[in-house]
């Protein structure tokens, strides 16, 4: 196992491409997203502390099935795809841990596709600001386009919509939910 450092957007893995090792992530965030030939690309996850990386190509000895970047600074540990898999067979609270990282990915997984297929691109802005941000947090335009299946320009007129209806205030690109119980009549959710 080796500890390694990268920067923001250091650390890139290809879909399609293999590589020799499977990374468990100690610090900072991923991105996990799909990307057309267009330069079209949809994000399947935000991958956490704790989460690893290309343990199910490891195990099935296949491609990435989707790419990766770093969307922060990042702490990793490297390890090479052999002994990942070796790992798995001799200790079994590391095969449960593993198992319970792919189930909470499916699970993810499945609720985005949810998000994406049955809500609007304001449904999905509105159920990630609700989700996500307290009265007294921020998050950026980027931010934002991590979480939700729409382009920057529809993103940017749904905030501007947001802004103006006093659900959200931005201020020098900083995005803060201001009224949340207009946020949540808006978009229709059901608590």
């Amino acid at each position: 196992m080796t500890v390694k450092r990268y920067d923001t957007q250091q650390f890139k893995l290809a879909q399609g491409s293999q590589y020799p090792n499977t990374y468990i992530l100690v610090a900072g965030e991923v991105k996990v997203y799909l990307a057309a030939e267009t330069g079209k690309s949809v994000v399947l996850d935000i991958y956490q502390p704790g989460m690893f990386i290309g343990e199910q190509e490891a195990i099935v000895a296949q491609p990435y099935s989707a790419s990766i970047i770093n969307i922060s600074p990042v702490t990793l540990l490297q390890i090479p795809n052999a002994d990942f898999r070796e790992w798995t067979t001799r200790d079994h609270r590391f095969a449960n841990s593993l198992i319970y990282n792919l189930s909470a990915q499916i699970y993810h997984l499945t609720k985005r596709t949810e998000r994406y297929s049955l809500y609007s691109t304001r449904q999905q802005i509105g159920v990630y600001l609700l989700t996500d941000l307290t009265d007294q947090t921020y998050i950026t335009r980027e931010q934002v386009t991590y979480r939700v299946d729409t382009s920057l320009r529809n993103v940017n007129r749904v905030l501007k919509q947001l802004a103006e209806l006093g659900i959200i205030e931005i201020t020098k690109g900083r995005i803060r939910l201001i009224d949340r119980q207009k946020l949540q009549q808006l978009i229709r959710i059901e608590d």
